[in-house]
């Protein structure tokens, strides 16, 4: 066992020699986090569980004999040469350092869900308080004549590339069964071994995914010229030889020479030893939700052992690609801390086929358009498949960094771009000036959301519909009914404004209004919204008041915004809503999404119960106030959920930047709250400044590496995910004037709504009066 600290039952940590082995205690054995697979999707969970700041004990069980690995190498370099320390995800040493236990040549045998605990082979029982499953899949086999010859093989793990290797030295004729990603690329490392080279593909074309004749043309008669033969329509029948394989027979009745024959005709997942266990399974599949949850708590699954909803393309899919086991365990150690994040990526399938490498990006099946975009002869050209004008999905080959990633977010966003397809063929033409999102950023205020009531109708007047509306507060109250009513939440949001305010006597004298209305709702409450404690029946106390956690109680509102909101088609909605609640006993920041989240009147309530006015809201069990608590910037929660570029960002700030200095206590409270949401925005445009900066170094170091190792390491997924940039993001701010008294959050006069209703109004009017409203370029 490569091992950090491990604990068990009534036991500290320990620690120990990376290498030792340790014969597990069969009922004493206690894993916190226990992961399932020794590939790359439980490295790097288990790496990121304890960058995420996970406690307690986490053990990988690898059926290898080598700790975690990247795969991609094993069909290229690793077949030309012994690199296996090079391939390696991290290092003994890391293991250690991070308390991560390493448990090598270990087959789980069953999962008992009942009970929480795993078997393996050894007769080991394992008890875990969370499981990721992420055993990967096994190569299908040809069950023909043959079959069982020695220098037949498949290509999965590390021993299958050391065998191939070895037999290389002894082979003068190879036949690669299959004619996909992996064996293009495997028939071209053997051409470079000086071996003759014959691919079988069952199918009519080569690399049937990319769903393109005319490119799996182009790739044919380049791997053609490099010598080796490609038969199509055709597929093995039975194999000959004595001990080793000496030749193939295809069912077409071709004889072909043969000392090295590699079968890659597909995968199967790995998740046999799940039968009879309650983890349901679709042909053969782990089936996970949109956080990679199975349907059994507290277990998940990632990489290519699990179907999973993807909701780019609303359907249930599985993907075998590193990049996407990688991305998914990420995801999946997060969501075993309770980050509750969902799996929204875009697919990427790297593939290197000699001196050519391309990204396949998204699902390229049920696409009527093709768009070509460059030369793919001069190792510079996109493909785009379109359905209904929208991206689906791109092979991309030697194209900008930038561009790749714009695209993928216009894949994941499902944006429409009809209005510039005439265009795209151009590969001059650039996709920068076109954000794939409008956002709506609704902070929290009180009565001053009436603001954000006019700011929504002056850009609905102006055809400005947001994509995303991230709110806290009352800002969630505003979200919720844009949410539920897209492209036409100006008349909602009118009458749900008009429901809440109050009347309130006229006052002759100056100031003397808004005091007395003050006073009123303060003393009255408002009826649509808040009642006060002292004004209610005896019986419905709770207690004498030094008892009280509010003074008001809120149930109202959940009654008008059950009005007001549809919150059953809230999951259906174009519109994505977000919006945050501190966690009371945790003081932790929990963050609700639509996407993800049954959204219900609680939740809205939740983000704006704030005490100690108003009480702490339930939600399964757990007491929330209001998220603008612990942050009043909703802009923080749009970019950790759906990230910081290829936005259209409006901000409403209903607290001034600039202000006069308090004369009082409430007025040093509200500027407090001014000054935080300020600074965050603050914060974030250093954040972008210095993600900039080192893209910068990146890219000028990748610029001294020889010319064609640069334009390979530009390929690779991760570079162009963590060097691409979406798009710029523009944030214009529609800001309050003036605090006018302490008293304006809660002034529910209808007088004064309407007054904040028309000067979010005249916010917006001004600011379309302006350069840049509508130049999406604008910073």
């Amino acid at each position: 066992m490569i091992s950090g600290h491990r604990r068990r039952s009534g036991q500290n940590a320990s620690t120990e020699q990376a290498g030792s082995v340790d014969t597990l205690q069969a009922t004493s054995q206690h894993i916190d986090f226990l992961l399932i697979g020794g590939g790359i999707a439980s490295a790097f969970a288990a790496e990121t569980l304890r960058a995420e700041g996970a406690a307690g004990s986490v053990l990988i069980l690898s059926q290898e004999s080598v700790r975690p690995y990247h795969r991609p190498p094993l069909s290229k370099k690793m077949l030309l040469a012994d690199i296996e320390e090079r391939i390696f995800i991290h290092s003994e040493k890391f293991y250690r350092d991070k308390a991560i236990d390493l448990q090598l040549d270990t087959t789980v045998v069953s999962v008992d869900t009942e009970n929480r605990t795993v078997a393996t082979a050894k007769g080991e029982q394992i008890h875990y308080g969370k499981l990721l499953i992420a055993t990967g899949a096994n190569p299908k086999r040809l069950l023909i004549p043959g079959a069982d010859l020695s220098g037949i093989h498949t290509l999965r793990n590390v021993n299958d590339a050391s065998a191939i290797r070895s037999d290389t030295a002894r082979t003068r004729h190879a036949v690669i069964l299959g004619g996909s990603f992996l064996g293009m690329e495997t028939a071209m490392t053997l051409v470079e071994l000086g071996i003759d080279v014959t691919i079988v593909e069952e199918g009519p074309r080569l690399l049937p995914y990319i769903e393109s004749t005319a490119l799996s043309d182009y790739f044919q008669t380049y791997v053609e010229s490099r010598g080796v033969t490609v038969l199509l329509n055709d597929r093995a029948a039975a194999f000959h030889g004595s001990e080793c394989v000496e030749g193939v027979e295809t069912v077409s009745g071709r004889k072909l020479r043969c000392d090295l024959a590699i079968v890659s005709i597909g995968v199967e997942p790995a998740s046999d030893f799940l039968r009879g266990s309650n983890i349901a399974l679709k042909d053969g599949r782990i089936v996970v939700d949109a956080l990679l949850n199975t349907n059994v708590p507290e277990i998940f699954a990632a990489g290519d052992v699990v179907a999973f909803y993807d909701p780019v393309f609303a359907s249930r899919r599985h993907i075998e690609h590193w990049d996407n086991a990688g991305k998914q365990g990420r995801l999946a150690a997060r969501n075993m801390i309770g980050r509750r994040l969902p799996y929204d990526e875009v697919s990427y399938f790297f593939c290197e086929i000699g001196d050519i490498g391309f990204n396949m990006l998204g699902w390229p099946r049920e696409t009527q358009d093709r768009i070509s975009r460059g030369a793919i002869e001069s190792k510079s050209f996109a493909l785009f498949y379109l359905r209904n004008d929208i991206p689906r999905a791109l092979l991309s080959m030697g194209r900008p960094v930038d561009e790749t990633r714009r695209i993928e977010s216009m894949i994941r966003h499902r944006f429409n771009i009809g209005s510039v397809r005439d265009r795209l063929k151009d590969p001059t033409f650039k996709l920068d000036h076109t954000p794939t999102q409008t956002a709506l950023v609704l902070q929290g205020g009180g009565a001053l959301g009436a603001f954000e009531c006019g700011v929504v109708k002056a850009l609905e007047e102006m055809e400005i519909f947001p994509d995303i509306v991230a709110g806290v507060s009352i800002g969630a109250f505003n979200g919720a009914i844009i949410a539920s009513h897209p492209r036409d939440a100006a008349s909602a949001l009118d009458a749900f404004w008009s429901e809440l305010s109050v009347l309130t006597p006229d006052v002759p004298f100056a100031g003397g209004e808004q005091a007395l209305s003050a006073l009123q709702i303060l003393t009255l409450g408002v009826p649509n919204f808040f009642q006060p404690r002292w004004m209610q029946p005896f019986a419905a106390l709770n207690g004498p008041p030094f008892n009280w956690t509010s003074f008001y109680d809120t149930a109202p509102v959940k009654q008008l915004l059950a009005k007001y909101v549809d919150f059953a088609a809230l999951k259906r909605s174009p519109v994505r809503l977000l919006l945050s609640a501190v966690n009371v006993a945790t003081a932790e920041l929990d963050l609700f999404d639509s996407y993800v989240d049954d959204l219900t009147p609680d939740h809205i309530l939740a983000s704006g119960s704030l005490p100690p006015g108003f009480p702490w809201t339930n939600i399964d069990g757990k007491a929330y106030w209001d998220g603008g608590i612990v942050s009043n910037s909703p802009l923080d929660i749009l970019i950790e959920r759906c990230g910081p570029d290829g936005k259209r960002v409006f901000v409403v700030d209903l607290f001034a930047g600039d202000s006069p200095l308090p004369a009082n206590m409430m007025e040093v409270l509200l500027r407090r709250e001014e000054i935080v949401y300020t600074e965050s925005i603050r914060s974030d445009l250093r954040h972008r400044e210095t993600i900039a900066a080192y893209r910068k170094l990146v890219g000028h170091l990748v610029s001294r590496l020889d010319p064609a190792e640069a334009a390979k390491v530009r390929n690779i997924p991760r570079y162009i995910q963590l060097m691409g940039d979406e798009g710029a993001t523009t944030i214009t701010r529609f800001a309050r004037k003036k605090q006018e008294s302490p008293s304006s959050d809660y002034d529910f006069s209808l007088k004064n709504i309407r007054k904040l209703q028309a000067a979010g109004y005249a916010a917006v009017q001004e600011a379309h009066a302006e350069p840049g409203l509508h130049d999406d370029r604008r910073e």
